[in-house]
């Protein structure tokens, strides 16, 4: 008959291998909590420090853009109205010496035909003169006045005449008063040409100045719109990583929540199973070695061995189980044949 008392000392064995699984699970589960909420923590920790620097980096970047002063934007803004104002310049300058390079010609043309005038005055004049004075010097004119017996009166002491009229003398001063004049207009045609040209000279150099200005002022907005494409698209991409990282944040404190309960427990109350564990494996050790040290417990099992011994009883209790007739006799074999397969056993 089977042992009922072995039935009860193999499911203490089994009671005992069990607690011994719990605190395994119980250690593993505490260094499992541990782990994870040091590396959560250490997590969390670094996204606060991305969650910081990131919040300031997209502060420096919204500065960078739109700060009413130094901002890209209202340098943009600056750059295109100083670009407007140049372009304005240059035309309103282009204008002006249009204007003035107009009111140049027409005032050359007038000086110009006013000293051809002139010029043309003083050669009829010169003429003029040279035949008056041929025919005042004629022998018939001086002739004709003294026969005609009459003599000029002569005037009073208080007339002062200064009218040199057809003289040498009045002539003389007449042409010379033109070519003055025709000298005059020469010297105003020359200044005329010189100042044309210091204005178109210095209308030549403002202009530089304003094409060389207009480039770098090109040049720099160009520089500007690349860069505030550049900070633009940087801040997009560090909004982006804000919002992920925020939700990475808020996902490694949920986790910890999660775990906090059994974490919690595991940790608060590990010690205190342990020991109870450890009394419950003594008292289980403590009842299965008084149950197998008991009389009836090797009673039971004795009676068991016996039936498991069958036919063999008798010879296995007459020569010992370690003979060989008690080990043939089990396997059902002759003697000769076990010790064929087994020479060392006793009695072969």
């Amino acid at each position: 008959a089977n042992n009922p008392f072995k039935t009860v000392v193999e499911e203490i064995g089994k009671m005992l291998n069990l607690i011994k699984e719990e605190e395994k699970a119980d250690i593993q589960q505490k260094a499992w909590c541990d782990k994870e909420r040091k590396d959560t923590n250490e997590a969390i920790d670094e996204a606060k420090t991305s969650i910081r620097e990131l919040e300031n980096t997209i502060s420096e970047l919204n500065t960078t853009i739109n700060d009413p002063s130094t901002g890209l934007l209202v340098q943009i803004e600056n750059t295109e109205e100083s670009l407007t104002e140049n372009y304005n310049n240059q035309v309103s300058e282009t204008k002006d010496r249009t204007e003035e390079e107009k009111a140049y010609q027409k005032d050359i043309a007038n000086l110009v035909e006013a000293a051809a005038l002139v010029d043309k005055a003083i050669h009829v004049l010169t003429k003029y003169y040279a035949t008056v004075a041929k025919t005042l010097e004629a022998p018939a004119f001086m002739q004709v006045a003294k026969s005609a017996g009459r003599d000029d009166p002569a005037p009073p002491e208080t007339w002062e005449d200064t009218y040199k009229g057809q003289s040498a003398e009045g002539s003389h001063s007449a042409i010379e008063m033109l070519g003055f004049i025709v000298k005059n207009t020469k010297a105003e045609e020359k200044k005329a040409h010189l100042d044309e040209l210091a204005s178109q000279h210095d209308y030549e150099d403002s202009m530089q100045g304003l094409k060389d200005s207009e480039a770098e002022l090109q040049e720099t907005l160009v520089d500007l719109k690349a860069t505030l494409a550049e900070k633009a698209k940087e801040l997009v991409m560090k909004n982006e990583d804000l919002v992920k990282t925020q939700a990475e944040f808020a996902a490694l404190e949920a986790y910890l929540l999660k775990i906090k309960p059994g974490c919690d427990f595991i940790t608060t109350h590990l010690e205190t199973r342990q020991s109870a564990r450890t009394k419950e494996t003594a008292s289980l050790t403590n009842a299965k070695d008084l149950l197998k040290g008991s009389a009836v417990y090797k009673q039971a099992e004795e009676a068991s061995h016996q039936e498991s011994l069958g036919e063999c009883g008798d010879i296995c209790n007459e020569v010992g189980e370690a003979n060989v007739k008690c080990m043939a006799c089990l396997a059902k074999v002759t003697v000769p044949g076990y010790c064929a397969g087994h020479p060392e056993t006793k009695g072969c």
